[in-house]
């Protein structure tokens, strides 16, 4: 815990991808009244207190949250940080579903899942960091280390760090489902043509959550429950959770 503070003082808060727009948050009730948290779009500041405060909207609807679901090209590595340490202290598992994406800042928020699962129709990649203006400079290449050391400790490979360090920010290293293996992840959906992933962090895909949505602070089930995400992640009871 003392060396992600001391990560999190060295990156500032001027670190973050080129994109700029806030994720949205939500909670989400599956088949088997299974909740999960869905994040949606870029990480940035407030998501952690957003995510803790879903969690106690949950807890005060009787239900305990059972994986967050990411679909976020990146956004702020100080915030996905601190999503992370949640994630971590919470012993979530992480979900990236078919049709999702999972790049830059979002990469430390996936890897911090207890368990991991990621679809084959997917799409999970690394960079370098680069600052708001999305320049590369001497604070950024000791972001970019301090994220590293992060992900390694989160049993992240040499393989996918070599990739991460290596990569510019402008350019993303997809991972490939051995490599999503080799740091722990269980991959769902069956093989199939992989769809090319977008060449840019700045692209933005289409969601393909088909659900009924909840409001950040409204803790009432969704009425209508849609499919289930890829991956069938157990029930874990969070930090401050009653059962």
């Amino acid at each position: 815990m003392a060396m992600v503070s001391s990560i999190l003082r060295a990156l500032g808060a001027a670190l973050f991808s080129t994109a700029a727009t806030a994720a949205e948050l939500s909670s989400v009730t599956l088949q088997g009244d299974v909740t999960i948290v869905v994040l949606s779009g870029d990480v940035a500041q407030g998501d952690t207190e957003a995510a803790e405060a879903l969690i106690k909207a949950a807890n005060d609807g009787n239900r305990l949250i059972s994986a967050i679901r990411l679909d976020s090209p990146g956004g702020s590595l100080a915030e996905a940080v601190k999503l992370a340490g949640l994630i971590r202290r919470a012993k979530l598992p992480t979900i990236v579903a078919a049709g999702s994406r999972c790049a830059s800042a979002c990469f430390i928020v996936f890897a911090a899942g207890n368990e991991k699962f990621a679809s084959y129709e997917a799409a999970i990649g690394v960079h370098g960091v680069s600052d708001k203006f999305g320049h590369e400079t001497a604070q950024t290449e000791e972001a970019t280390i301090a994220m590293a050391r992060i992900a390694s400790g989160f049993g992240v490979p040499p393989r996918v760090i070599g990739q991460m360090v290596t990569t510019h920010a402008h350019e993303i290293a997809w991972l490939t489902p051995d490599d999503l293996r080799a740091m722990g992840a269980i991959m769902t959906d069956r093989p199939g043509r992989r769809v090319p992933p977008p060449a840019s962090p700045d692209d933005r895909w289409l969601a393909g959550l088909d659900t009924q949505s909840e409001d950040r602070t409204n803790s009432q089930p969704a009425d209508q429950r849609p499919t289930e995400p890829a991956g069938k992640p157990g029930r874990h009871a969070l930090p401050g959770q009653r059962r």
